[in-house]
């Protein structure tokens, strides 16, 4: 039993995002991964080639079924197979086993895309369907068989052990627009893997790559398809296969009002139509409206059209919108789910392979897997709730649930932050209720750096769910102070900062983790590659999801920025050149793609880049914005880049708006302003086309009219105020002046219907591991791959080592012996030192480089305990390693035996100590400089005060408390006891001193002998025998001798077990002296210094002192009083014997130093966690 809960716990432990990957990320991840690439390769070459095509397609697969395996691998490992090809029947034999059915019927639907590019053949379709019986599903093989070759016909769909859906002409599920009557392409879901083969007669474009008729591609997140007149997401075709699955076809009702038209997921008085959503929409009008639904309307009360998704909602108004973009603004706050009057149980969950026909599927993504029970009673409003199977934590009503619960109406089951059910039983419906920041308001936002430094000043504006706003300005306009208090980093002096209408700073804590923002600092680590930032971001920011989802979204994102080809390349610094600047900019603003945010904050993210670049760049910024709310500031973006954002906000110096609008009515505004104001551009006159470099010219115009004098540096002829105070005037009047048509609202709901500000998350064990673990690696990486700490490692510590071993090696006559040796305290004193210094300047810089990073984590993560915790792990390690190379060459030069694995404790100890302080420091100083500045502030008064380079009997008096009585007889100075190296080197000579193996089973031996002298009770027979024996082996450790240090060593574990578990006669007979001591020497002299021996011989005495009226702590003695503890006075008591009120000094010193470092990660954990916070 205590096994199978080892492998239990070593299991979980594995499944832990950043504890999993501590195990090698290559063949070793999966096991039946090269068995794949060898039955992938053996299909492709049916043949007997391979083709461009199918290698894509084989690595294509292998890479979204296995992210964690090193892509370099696949290459190579597909091209052996490819070379020495495997029969196919064994490979489905040793596949058979690893995969359950949804994944053979997955890897049979992959298999046979390799099929089809391989040719049509029989022999093809003969190895394709034996493969399949021996993989035990020949079934599965038939099926696939016959959808995609019309074998026997083409099967129904509850015929196929997969999900099947037709985009085309008549006759099919989903109909595309006119335009792409030449376009039809079917879609296959098995598990998560979703294929989309073309069966038209035009290419589609997937991903970028044009998809030929009659071929396959593999469908990824945030990837588009694209037909003529439509482009359909993976949510669409995702919405698409669940509705086809469960039936469940969500409603919104529109209401036509004096706030113009929105959206409601109940049914009022003003509703005007009921919108449903399937495969089809379906338009029912409630009442009499101006609205017209695809070619039909005015509606009038009663009509009932159906709508394909790519038609129009529209009025005589102008007003229009898709179905299409109706489906995705209902469905992103949630769906609606009707409960029907003839069943009282429901099967809920968010993975659509767990449900059947009449199940209620809720949104996937927002929570971990959860499958769940419902059973309820109507007419009594309440029910019960039967956990089936989840990945995180449930709760009803704020209480945690694991098994089951009891409902009532109105209950709230909250599956993550993001998503919850609430319970409406009287009124017969399930709400899935879903946190969205629909909108971002700023009221009257006033910021002052000062009393005369104004950088924000009176702004208003407004940016809705979809929408991407550029801020533009001159240099020192405020752009970057208003991103930092847009996202809650900067609180400002006046006015207010709403998501949701909910003021930002009155419930900050719960909404900043909705905002991510991006400094114009960068924020990558030169030694980490592409695919580590992304994957260490997504653990940082969604820890609480599997190790394996990670994987998937780093994969996605990876395509979306597309990055796939430098995935495993190091990022190096920009002067480095191993990726370009682009690749560098989409790599920092994709940093943040992977967390819950709802609002992206981009401060320059096309700064010093090409024209090209930056177009890339704004891209990648547009495909984000289609589900969140996007704001970037730029300096002079051209006209290419500023087209692609929604609105535009122009600063003016002092942080004043000139502008608030479209790019287009900006470039507008701006041209009638020349003529109002008369100033002449040679764009205008020459009609040119405009763009931000015309509107900071006419923003900025000089005294001298543009074009017209030289005074380029003169003062402006309008001043900022001038602007803020014509765009005031000119959007009141064009408030006032617009027409009644109707505002579309839709997506928005009721602050009722929505839960705006979520719980807080609850940190469960796991996901707090994944945080310890990644920061960890990241720490750890960049240390290992740093050249540095190579250096450091492999030479600065062994020439330490050697030259300061070799300078103290000496004896006072002849040739050099280790009892004899002059400088051992001293040599213990530097390695003490040297380790101090290790961990003083590892550590010294390591938050201050990390500071971007941090600013970047601040709002998902504000604490800093596992970031400290983990540095500390990490370049303790470091430090260790370097400790212990340090020893292996001192310890050899010095001839010190049996001593390494605690020297290099103490020593290791003593690093870590100094990581500890060092990162205090770090976290304090603001440049690198004022860091390494203080490493010499820190190391010199510990060396001073640590008793080794003076003397504390010839330290100044007035360092001692009561000096007469303790400076003279190993005292300690008062400031010597906050300084850690004095406790290290302190615990050093003691170690060394009672823990060579000579000394330590002198004690041994002797303890036992003080233990059986201090009985009471008249020992055995056995005993006294017992007792006689360890005093003859104490006697004979004496005067033991040896030629060698081996021989002593030998002699001396000889001794031991003897005297233990010997007899008289062993005892008394064992030989301790060579027979030729011509070269022989006591067994003490190749352990025992006696420098070391005297300090710690004269401390005791000190110590045992009979004048002493109390305990006192002295200076390199083998015991230290206990502080607080009740003192014992009397007569002297044996050194060997335990005190109470008493501690061993190594103990003693290794308590005070890990103390130091407890306090030193707290305090640096206070310090980080305040800055984290910090909004002033």
């Amino acid at each position: 039993m205590s096994l199978l809960r080892r492998l239990r716990v070593l299991g979980w432990l594995q499944a832990i995002p950043g504890v999993g990957r501590l195990r090698a990320l290559r063949p070793g991840t999966d096991a039946h991964v090269g068995v794949l690439v060898d039955a992938f390769a053996a299909f492709a070459t049916l043949d007997d080639e391979l083709s461009t095509l199918e290698a894509d397609l084989i690595l294509d697969m292998l890479r979204s079924a296995f992210p964690e395996v090193d892509h370099g691998w696949l290459g190579r490992r597909l091209q052996r197979a490819v070379r020495s090809p495997r029969p196919l029947q064994g490979l489905a034999i040793e596949l058979k086993d690893s995969f359950n059915d949804a994944g053979k019927l997955a890897l049979g639907l992959q298999l046979f895309t390799l099929v089809d590019a391989a040719g049509r053949s029989e022999r093809n379709r003969s190895s394709f369907e034996i493969f399949m019986r021996r993989l035990g599903r020949p079934d599965y093989g038939l099926a696939i068989l016959r959808e995609m070759r019309g074998d026997a016909g083409e099967p129904a769909d509850d015929e196929l052990p997969f999900e099947r859906l037709v985009f085309g002409r008549d006759g099919a599920d989903v109909l595309l627009p006119p335009a792409a009557s030449d376009h039809e392409f079917r879609v296959y879901r098995a598990g998560d893997l979703i294929l989309v083969r073309n069966t038209g007669i035009s290419p589609l474009w997937i991903r970028g790559r044009s998809v030929e008729t009659g071929s396959f591609l593999r469908m990824r997140e945030r990837q588009p398809l694209v037909v003529p007149g439509w482009t359909l997401s993976h949510e669409d075709l995702m919405f698409f296969l669940d509705v086809k699955r469960t039936g469940n076809t969500p409603s919104i009702y529109l209401e036509e009002g004096d706030a113009g038209l929105t959206a409601e997921r109940t049914r009022g008085r003003q509703s005007a139509l009921r919108v449903s959503f399937g495969l089809e929409a379906q338009v029912e009008a409630l009442r009499d409206t101006e609205l017209h639904a695809g070619s039909r309307g005015p509606l009038k009360k009663g009509d009932i059209v159906t709508c394909r998704n790519h038609e129009r909602l529209g009025d005589s108004t102008g007003f229009s919108l898709s179905i299409n973009d109706l489906r995705r603004k209902a469905t992103q706050s949630g769906r609606r789910f009707r409960l029907a009057g003839d069943r009282q149980e429901y099967l809920v969950s968010n993975d659509a392979a767990a449900l059947e026909s009449g199940d209620l599927l809720l949104g996937s993504k927002l929570s971990p897997k959860t499958v769940l029970f419902i059973r309820f009673d109507a007419q009594r409003a309440e029910g019960e709730l039967l956990v089936r199977e989840s990945h995180g934590p449930i709760l009803v009503d704020g209480m945690p649930v694991k098994n089951t619960a009891p409902l009532r109406d109105g209950s709230l089951i909250r599956l993550s932050g993001s998503q919850a059910v609430r319970c409406r039983f009287s009124e017969g419906f399930l709400d899935e209720e879903r946190t969205l920041i629909e909108s971002l308001q700023v009221e009257d936002v006033i910021h002052d750096f000062g009393p005369d430094s104004r950088a924000l000043d009176h702004l208003n504006f407004e940016v809705k769910r979809g929408e991407m706003l550029c801020i533009i300005g001159p240099s020192g306009s405020g752009k970057s102070t208003l991103l930092a208090v847009l996202s809650g980093q900067r609180e400002p002096t006046r006015g207010k900062v709403k998501l949701n209408g909910i003021p930002l700073y009155e419930r900050r804590e719960a909404l900043v983790p909705f905002i991510a923002h991006m400094p114009q600092e960068e924020a990558l680590n030169p030694q980490l590659t592409v695919r580590e930032h992304l994957r260490h971001a997504v653990t940082i920011r969604r820890p609480a999801l599997s190790l394996a989802e990670h994987e998937r979204r780093v994969d996605s994102m990876l395509a979306e920025l597309g990055l796939q080809s430098i995935a495993r390349r190091r990022v190096g610094s920009p002067g480095d050149k191993t990726i370009s600047g682009g690749e560098r900019s989409r790599l920092n603003l994709g940093v943040d793609l992977g967390s819950r945010a709802e609002v992206f904050l981009f401060d320059e993210p096309i700064s010093g880049l090409s024209s090209k670049d930056s177009e890339h760049v704004a891209e990648t910024l547009r495909s984000l914005a289609r589900e969140k709310i996007v704001i970037a500031s730029l300096h002079r973006p051209g006209a290419p880049v500023l087209r692609l954002f929604d609105k535009v906000l122009l600063l003016d110096n002092g942080g004043r708006l000139a502008y608030f609008g479209t790019p287009a009515a900006m470039v507008g505004y701006f041209r009638d302003a020349c003529e109002e104001l008369a100033i002449s551009h040679p764009s205008v006159a020459g009609k040119s086309p405009l763009g931000a470099d015309f509107v900071f010219d006419v923003l900025e115009t000089p005294l001298s009219s543009i074009g017209g004098g030289s005074n380029t540096g003169a003062a402006r002829r309008f001043p900022p105020s001038f602007w803020q105070e014509r765009f005031e005037s000119v959007d009141l009047m064009q408030s006032l002046q617009m027409g009644g048509g109707p505002v579309s609202k839709l997506g928005e709901l009721k602050d009722g219907d929505r839960l705006p500000v979520p719980p807080k998350p609850t940190r469960r064990l796991r996901a707090v591991l994944a945080v310890f673990f990644t920061h960890f690696l990241r720490s750890l990486l960049s240390k290992l791959r740093n050249r540095g700490t190579v250096y450091s490692t492999c030479l600065e510590a062994p020439l330490l080592a050697a030259l300061v071993a070799i300078t103290l090696r000496s004896s006072p006559e002849g040739a050099y012996q280790f009892s004899t040796a002059l400088h051992i305290p001293a040599y213990l004193f530097l390695s003490a030192t040297v380790a101090m210094f290790l961990g003083l300047t590892n550590s010294a810089t390591e938050v201050l480089r990390d500071r971007p990073i941090l600013r970047r984590e601040r709002n998902c993560q504000p604490g800093a305990g596992s970031y400290v915790l983990a540095k500390l792990t990490s370049l303790g390690l470091v430090a260790a390693v370097q400790c212990l190379v340090y020893l292996i060459v001192g310890n050899h030069f010095l001839e010190i035996r049996g001593m390494l694995p605690y020297l290099w404790l103490w020593m290791t100890l003593t690093a870590w100590t100094g990581t500890g302080l060092a990162l205090v420091v770090s976290s304090l100083v603001k440049t690198e400089r004022a860091a390494l500045t203080a490493v010499p502030l820190l190391l010199v008064p510990q060396m001073l005060l640590a008793g080794a380079l003076v003397p504390y009997r010839e330290m100044n008096r007035g360092l001692f408390q009561n000096s007469s009585e303790v400076r003279d007889r190993g005292g300690v100075p008062v400031p010597a006891t906050i300084m850690p190296l004095r406790y290290a080197y302190e615990a050093m000579i003691v170690a060394q001193a009672t823990r060579n193996p000579f000394e330590a089973e002198r004690l041994r031996l002797q303890r036992r002998i003080d233990r059986g002298r201090s009985l009471e009770a008249p020992m055995t027979p056995a005993q006294a025998e017992r007792f006689e024996l360890v005093k003859e082996g104490l006697r004979r450790l004496l005067a033991s001798g040896a030629e060698s240090t081996a021989e002593a060593e030998k002699l001396i574990e000889r001794i031991r077990r003897l005297s233990t578990s010997g007899t008289r006669i062993e005892v008394e007979s064992m030989k301790v002296w060579p027979d030729d001591d011509t070269h022989a020497r006591p067994a003490s002299e190749f352990f025992v210094n006696d420098r070391i021996d005297l300090l710690v011989r004269e401390a005791e005495t000190f110590r045992n002192d009979y004048r002493n009226k109390e305990r006192r702590s002295v200076f390199h003695a083998l015991k230290k009083p206990i502080p607080f503890a009740t003192q014992k006075t009397g007569k002297a008591v044996n050194e060997y014997v335990e005190r109470d009120d008493e501690v061993d000094t190594q103990k003693f010193c290794g308590t005070i130093l890990a103390a130091i470092i407890v306090v030193c990660g707290v305090i640096t954990t206070i310090i980080i966690s305040r800055q984290n916070r910090e909004t002033k």
